[in-house]
């Protein structure tokens, strides 16, 4: 999960340097020779924090998390904050949504008609706690149509694809529905953010997923970490479905302490 204060965006001409340590590939977080070709700050006098950040089709960049809305001093709160640079990082618009509660953007695509899709939690909307919250705007960013999901408990969406058939997938944790504590959820909607199945994934305790794929034969992926398997406190969890959400296979992987995935692609 990406926090930035202020929201600095640094562009990096060289990433990380791989080493192989006792027959063991393992990426190291070293940058040797960091450059930066530039950095902005996009933000004010009130908090910010970045969640996810894309490049669009126009060489730009858009960034989404929350801004602190401070109308009622007396109550301040969060909104979604979706903001929009060109190639330099130089803001061209920004738009902020939400309402009396905590709103919290955590994840953001750039969809198939130019537009944007948010999608994270909300308290000021929908049935419980917090909610799935999922936006769809156009490529200017006003909002088109919003969707709320979920029951009384804590439901907060991590992740959100466009899937092959013009839709949307979103996956993240559910206090509403389940077999436990928390459990991943994985919602399918149709092109205008209707609902059209959902499944969970989890055990008598704290299951999280942070990560969602399509797969190339139609299904989905899953990751995040689990408390209800595995080995350890808490261990991370690969959930593969089928086109419809049901499950055809999970592994766990972690030991003894806290193992925790927060992302996921499909190799070639």
């Amino acid at each position: 999960m990406l926090y930035l204060k202020n929201l600095q965006i640094i562009k990096f001409s060289l990433i990380a340097v791989a080493l192989l340590v006792a027959g063991q590939l393992q990426i190291n977080a070293q940058i040797a020779s960091c450059t930066s070709d530039w950095e902005k700050t996009l933000g004010g006098a009130v908090s910010e924090a970045s969640y996810s950040m894309i490049a669009t089709s126009d060489g730009g960049f858009a960034l989404v998390g929350w801004k602190e809305n401070v109308d009622n001093i007396w109550a301040p709160n969060w909104d979604f904050w979706l903001v929009k640079t060109d190639a330099n990082g130089n803001k061209q618009w920004d738009k902020t949504f939400g309402g009396s509660g905590y709103d919290v953007a955590e994840s953001l695509i750039q969809t198939s008609d130019g537009g944007f899709a948010l999608a994270g939690s909300t308290e000021s909307k929908g049935a419980g706690n917090k909610d799935f919250w999922l936006i769809k705007t156009d490529a200017n960013g006003n909002q088109q149509w919003d969707k709320t999901f979920g029951g009384s408990g804590y439901d907060v969406a991590e992740s959100l694809i466009q899937t092959s058939d013009g839709g949307f997938a979103l996956a993240g944790s559910t206090e509403s529905k389940g077999a436990g504590n928390k459990d991943f959820w994985l919602i399918k909607t149709d092109a205008n953010g209707n609902q059209q199945w959902d499944k969970t994934f989890g055990g008598a305790s704290f299951d999280w997923a942070e990560s969602l794929i399509q797969t190339s034969d139609g299904g989905f992926a899953l990751a995040g970490y689990t408390y209800s398997k595995g080995a350890g406190k808490d261990d991370f969890w690969l959930v593969k479905t089928d086109a419809n959400g049901n499950q055809q296979w999970s592994k766990t992987f972690g030991g003894s302490n806290h193992d925790s995935a927060s992302f996921l692609i499909q190799t070639s």
